[in-house]
């Protein structure tokens, strides 16, 4: 009933967008392991002139939102993200690499401030910008003491936990994404507008504190994002489908993700 009713909705959002409309649904971190079944769902579709990346996502790897946009394109000559609810960080990168955002009432994306796997503890992923901000809070620790004794306890405490080649590959990565930022932007969603990319780059890779913070579709049109606001049958359609990939994906493994289409 489930897969019935999945088909009938994708089909449904196709005819009302006039594309092809790939779904990937997940709430384990996005990284490389998507690009082989993108690439196979992407193959069967073929080259066609409009596809919808239906996308729910709370982020991931610095480098895949890049090599998923690149990969898409090669298959279509216009790019849409979708999101029902939730496009944050590493997905919210995929969405500066389409030609527009196309959001409801609920749905928000976030900073970009990418994921990477915890050193000590399998499978557990932080924000680059957490230890950006842990030496921050030392150093206001450490200006704030009077007591100098004080001070080099706190910072050769917090220096033997840390390997400086691990502190350097985050500060690549915080690098990275503003980088990725700015070649999607130029090359994608603000072609036309090339004025705006400095600061929407610096606006979502150094311009909030929360990793979570919630970029709804009224902000991100502020900003300066290419925003299509779903309404009335469209976004039916688009919550309705969300819903029912949520209630399929929580009856599996959490690490689980779909990727899918209506073939």
């Amino acid at each position: 009933m489930d897969e019935q009713k999945r088909k009938g909705l994708l089909e449904k959002l196709e005819i009302i967008r006039g594309s092809k409309v790939i779904v990937y649904f997940s709430y384990t971190p996005l990284d490389d392991r998507i690009l082989v079944p993108l690439y196979q769902e992407l193959a069967n579709i073929g080259k066609t002139e409009k596809i919808d990346l239906f996308l729910h996502s709370y982020g991931g790897a610095v480098d895949t939102p890049y090599k998923v946009v690149m990969l898409i394109r090669e298959f279509c000559e216009k790019f849409s993200v979708i999101v029902p609810f939730s496009a944050k960080s590493a997905a919210s990168m995929i969405v500066l690499g389409a030609d527009e955002v196309v959001m409801g009432p609920i749905s928000e994306l976030g900073p970009i401030d990418p994921l990477v796997k915890h050193p000590s503890y399998k499978d557990f992923w932080i924000p680059v910008q957490a230890l950006r901000c842990c030496f921050e809070y030392i150093e206001e620790m450490i200006n704030n003491s009077s007591n100098p004794d004080v001070a080099e306890t706190i910072m050769s405490s917090v220096l033997s936990k840390l390997d400086p080649w691990l502190i350097g590959d985050y500060e690549k990565a915080l690098k990275a994404s503003k980088q990725y930022a700015e070649s999607l932007l130029s090359k994608y969603m603000l072609k036309n507008d090339r004025e705006k990319i400095a600061l929407v780059t610096q606006s979502l890779t150094n311009g909030y504190f929360s990793h979570g913070y919630p970029i709804g579709r009224q902000e991100a049109k502020e900003m300066g994002l290419c925003v299509t606001e779903a309404v009335g049958e469209l976004w039916d359609v688009i919550w309705e489908l969300y819903l029912l990939y949520q209630t399929i994906l929580s009856g599996e493994n959490c690490c689980n993700f779909s990727l899918s289409t209506l073939g």
